[in-house]
């Protein structure tokens, strides 16, 4: 046992197995046994047994297989217990021990012991034993308390070198980890200030191979400006067993400034080692650099957004919390020192104005469910100290969920009730002006109607009695000739009276006053066009009726003018709350993006009229592709 323990000592692990072998062999043959199996409990099959060594002095006896559980129950139970135990022959085993019988029996065992193999009481994870395959022999107790120590200094020096093997994997892992981020490994004794870096580590500080390396080469290679925040770091490590970390700059040997973070900590000292510091450092240049080039960024995207009056937020979902700027606390009204989470946002919701809310809201469910992309939206808001205000709202969705549901949103509001309050004055001064313009043409076309055609019936009338009493043929003719004249000036006239201001407008409504232009248009030649007016349900004041008469008296003009068609469509309907006008034709068209010359006053007008009364004009054109002309206005009563 001497012999055999003073092989085990400072043994290197990948000689353990080879010294376990030999002590089987010699202990086979100073006992006389046949057989010796050195069982192990499988990690990666718990259920099943591995003869890990063995030795057999009949290798046609030995078994290779591994050795099913259920061949040895009742011995597998008496290892995991912790009894060992020794039998002379196999019929000595009991009763219960049947089936571990057979097994000895088909192997040809005819004595045996058998210890567990454990190492300091812990539970046992295999078994030791010696068996005799040519003839039966007695076991005694000091043999059987022989053949547990040996089985403890088995297990000891198997479990050092799991340990040792476990230690150099972790360390393997370590160097690869370190490796694979770019970092080196180093120590630092705090005595003699000796420094072991690996070669990680010389690359990153520029060092050669073989050059020493000390705290005096190191803090010559440190930045001046970072010196003292390093040797503070060393000098607190001494007294913390936490890790440390610090960010300093280095010059290479290129003379290069470079970004290094260092993390370590304190190792005490043992018998074997000194104490040290021991750490990793890792070339953060890189990191730096974005750090830095975000940081700018942020910067210039804070002064352009406080240029353009941005506020910004972002909202997170799954951790409950929202990041709101100072600008979006002022525009919004809420108090710096409002609550946490989801304070903001709530906050917002309840001050949206009411008669805005539904629409907001549901406008941003749809952004929250993906149906919408992002938003753009305007909308009234209800500040605290400022009262009505008119926001300007875009947003977006940076993460979604598997669902598709919204987690992180962000936005940017912006304040534009300046904006919109010229909005409206522009919008009224051009109605005043439009109006202005109206009543102008009124009493145009009354002068024209009343006046001028009728002074022009008269002087029909009286080339008509001229005429009848004209006795020379030729003078007659001439006569005739400039009657019919007048005539056909008096009907110009009375045509044009009636674009300039169409009575029919006031006196039967939109509907009969566009069935009366269609007709007009039809009677006179120039275009064909196809009425769809479907009865309005919906009332409209005398301004927006107006605006859509001349926005399809336009639109018509065009189609006979430019389209190259005879033919075009006029509808006319409720929607939305409004009348929608349509007017179609499958002529020329145009580039709507870049309208001809000749086109551009003519929509110029439209547009003006149509936002003067809060409504919308939409153009839908491509050369060769004719084009619609669509506007729609609201209902009496309805926003604008």
């Amino acid at each position: 046992m001497a012999s055999l323990a003073a092989g085990f000592i400072s043994l290197p692990p990948h000689y353990v197995d080879r010294e376990i072998q030999k002590g089987l062999r010699q202990v086979c043959e100073l006992l006389g046994a046949d057989l010796s199996v050195l069982w192990q409990w499988s990690v990666a099959t718990p259920d099943v047994i591995l003869p890990t060594h063995s030795y057999c002095a009949q290798p046609e006896f030995a078994p290779g297989d591994p050795l099913e559980q259920e061949q040895y129950p009742w011995t597998r139970q008496q290892m995991l217990a912790g009894h060992a135990f020794a039998i002379g022959s196999v019929d000595e085993l009991p009763e219960e021990a049947s089936v571990d019988r057979e097994s000895c029996l088909q192997i040809g065992i005819k004595s045996s012991v058998c210890v567990p193999l454990s190492v300091s009481g812990a539970r046992p994870v295999g078994a030791l034993a010696f068996n005799c395959l040519r003839e039966e022999r007695g076991w005694s107790e000091q043999l059987v308390d022989q053949v547990q120590m040996l089985a403890q200094l088995f297990a000891g020096a198997l479990s050092q070198k799991r340990h040792e093997q476990v230690l150099q994997e972790s360390e393997e892992r370590l160097r690869l980890a370190a490796e694979s981020a770019g970092a080196g490994m180093w120590t630092l004794d705090y005595g003699t200030g000796a420094v072991w870096a690996s070669a990680e580590v010389r690359a990153i500080f520029g060092y050669e191979p073989r050059q020493v390396v000390n705290m005096e080469l190191l803090e010559g290679s440190i930045h001046p400006q970072d010196i003292g925040l390093v040797l503070e770091a060393i000098e607190q490590s001494r007294v913390s067993d936490e890790v440390l970390e610090v960010d300093y700059r280095i010059r290479n040997a290129d003379n290069e400034v470079r970004w290094i973070n260092s993390r370590g900590r304190r190792q005490a000292a043992s018998s074997m080692e000194p104490e040290r510091l021991m750490g990793v450092s890792i070339d953060i240049t890189a990191r730096k650099l974005a750090e830095e080039e975000f940081r700018r960024s942020e910067v210039r995207l804070e002064s352009a957004t406080a240029i353009a009056g941005l506020a910004f937020y972002e909202v997170n979902f799954q951790t409950g919390s929202a990041y709101v700027d100072s600008s979006f606390r002022e525009i919004c009204g809420v108090a710096a020192e409002g609550g946490a989470g989801l304070h903001a946002v709530e906050y917002w919701m309840e001050h949206l104005h009411e008669d805005d809310r539904e629409a907001v809201l549901e406008v941003r469910e749809e952004l929250h469910a993906g149906t919408l992309p992002t938003v753009s939206i305007e909308y009234r808001y209800l500040h605290p100290q400022r009262g009505t205000r008119w926001l300007q709202h875009r947003a977006g969705v940076s993460l979604r969920d598997a669902a598709g549901r919204a987690v992180v949103t962000y936005g940017v509001v912006r304040d534009i009730t300046e904006r919109r309050e010229l909005e409206i004055d522009m919008r009224d001064l051009s109605r005043r002006l439009i109006r202005a313009h109206e009543e102008d043409r009124a009493i145009l076309a009354r002068e024209l109607h009343d006046d001028i055609t009728q002074r022009l019936a008269v002087m029909a009338i009286e080339l008509g009695r001229a005429e009848h009493g004209a006795k020379d043929p030729e003078q007659e003719g001439v006569l005739q000739s400039v009657r019919e004249g007048l005539v056909r000036l008096s009907e110009d006239v009375h045509s044009l009276a009636y674009q300039l201001h169409p009575s029919v407008l006031e006196e039967l409504g939109l509907s009969q006053a566009l069935q009366a232009e269609c007709e007009r248009l039809r009677r006179s030649g120039w275009l064909d066009v196809v009425p769809e007016l479907e009865p309005l349900g919906t009332r409209i004041g005398r301004d927006e009726a107006l605006c859509l008469f001349r926005v399809a008296q336009e639109a018509l003009n065009n189609v006979r003018r430019h389209a190259g068609v005879q033919e075009a469509t006029l509808a006319l309907r409720d929607r939305d709350g409004g009348v929608f006008l349509a007017v179609r034709d499958a002529g020329a068209g145009f580039a709507a993006d870049l309208p001809g010359r000749a086109w551009s006053l003519g929509l110029a007008s439209m547009r003006e009229r149509v936002r003067a009364v809060g409504g919308t004009l939409d153009i839908e054109s491509a050369p060769g592709e004719g084009t619609v002309i669509e506007a729609w206005v609201p209902g009496a009563g309805g926003e604008r």
